[in-house]
């Protein structure tokens, strides 16, 4: 009997509000020092692949819910000839949700958002590498940072951690709805895509300016965003509207878990800006809700509030054709309109110090959506820290000015890329 899944907590969200404008797959990659061999990549990925089976599967429909089974076919790499975070063909990727590419010095992992989150992404991309270089006749070692491809997967890689770490399930009131956020607006690219835009920076760097001002890396990249944004909100004089940063927090650490499903909260960093703002002020701001969003007895309310909701009986006994726009317009309706975009940070990169001399950096691109047309994904590797900005509209002025503004606040240097899509007619 073919082994399956139920689909988590989280990822029955993805499976309902995914559409032609909001493809909720996202990217994780590493920049290697030499050019892919795409058959050892192959290889690499035909021996990991049975390393993680709740990636490595196919989605069935269901009555209730859909569900998630083993998948026999093999998954292929690919060149990367598309934009980034495209909506993935499962007719054409053997029923995978889950694609791996290459382009020159380039590994990629696109995920559909249903699977896992970025950290069960990084997990499967670094045991990828790690494989890769090893085919590749390179003396590295797992040292305990890496998922053995050899390995067996453990019970709790496969848990719904929600559920595990809910401490009631009776069905609670919904919180109130926010305020609506500043939504950004643009004219869509043509041909339609998603343009990506890298900077790199000094990690380290970085971190010590932060901690200068009273704040994280984190606190600082986003009160720079809700400023760059604010200006540019001003200056086309749209109406009043907090600007409104999504942040999706890893409940690992608070929570301890070993899953590789979906295990995160998204906390909402708002700043109700008025006409102009000290920066000084953002960054209190910004700094205070975070300590206060991600204190771990919020975080515990958010875990139940979400467990309670979709184990109430109206819930579970919706069938599916009629619970998928219901949660859609959910969606729609009180997650997007309460953000501007979102940024995530999946943090430092652990690898191997035996790893770190074949790869160069990290990157994590998030897609946009229609409701928040730019997004913002960040990530650390070798003390090089990569903002990556992925849009769907021509307008670029928020990303221009979010580089122009780190580097003049922090004096460092900030190299910047571009997969240029949408620029050539």
């Amino acid at each position: 009997m073919d082994e399956w899944y139920r689909i988590d907590n989280t990822g029955k969200i993805f499976h309902a509000v995914s559409d032609t404008t909001n493809s909720s797959v996202f990217r994780v990659a590493m920049i290697l020092k030499e050019q892919v061999d795409p058959e050892c990549l192959q290889s690499a990925l035909d021996i990991v692949a049975v390393r993680f089976p709740t990636l490595t599967v196919r989605v069935r429909k269901g009555l209730f819910w859909d569900f998630m089974e083993h998948n026999d076919e093999q998954l292929l790499v690919k060149q990367e000839v598309d934009h980034p975070c495209a909506p993935i063909d499962r007719k054409e990727n053997n029923a995978y949700l889950i694609r791996v590419l290459y382009y020159e010095h380039r590994i990629s992992v696109e995920i559909f958002h249903s699977l896992t989150d970025g950290g069960g992404a990084m997990e499967f991309l670094k045991t990828l590498v790690y494989q890769y270089l090893r085919l590749k006749e390179h003396d590295v070692t797992a040292d305990d940072k890496v998922l053995r491809p050899e390995g067996s997967p453990k019970r709790e890689e496969t848990e719904d951690s929600f559920e595990r770490y809910a401490t009631s399930h009776s069905v609670r009131r919904p919180e109130k709805r926010g305020e609506k956020a500043y939504q950004i607006e643009g004219k869509m690219l043509d041909p339609p895509g998603i343009h990506v835009v890298h900077g790199v920076v000094d990690a380290s760097a970085l971190n010590r300016h932060a901690k200068s001002l009273g704040t994280s890396l984190t606190g600082l990249l986003t009160s720079v965003l809700i400023d760059v944004v604010h200006e540019e909100k001003i200056r086309q004089g749209s109406p009043e509207g907090n600007v409104v940063v999504a942040l999706p927090i890893s409940l690992r650490r608070a929570f301890p878990s070993e899953t590789l499903r979906n295990f995160f909260s998204v906390a909402n960093i708002g700043v109700p800006m008025d006409g102009y703002m000290q920066f000084d002020d953002i960054i209190g701001t910004v700094t205070e809700q975070l300590m206060e969003k991600t204190d771990k007895a919020r975080l515990q309310q958010g875990i139940n509030r979400f467990v309670s909701l979709q184990s109430s009986l109206f819930i579970r006994a919706t069938p599916v054709f009629l619970k998928y726009p219901i949660m859609r317009f959910g969606f729609n309706q009180i997650g997007e309109r309460a953000k501007t975009m979102t940024l995530s940070n999946l943090g430092n990169l652990t690898l191997p110090e035996s790893m770190k001399p074949h790869v160069k950096r990290m990157e994590i691109i998030l897609y946009p959506t229609r409701k928040s047309p730019i997004n913002c994904g960040v990530g650390t590797l070798n003390d090089q820290l990569t903002v990556t900005f992925a849009r769907s509209i021509e307008e670029s002025t928020i990303i221009r000015s979010f580089f122009r503004r780190l580097r003049q606040m922090t004096g460092l240097e900030v190299m910047v890329y571009s997969n240029r899509w949408g620029e050539e007619r």
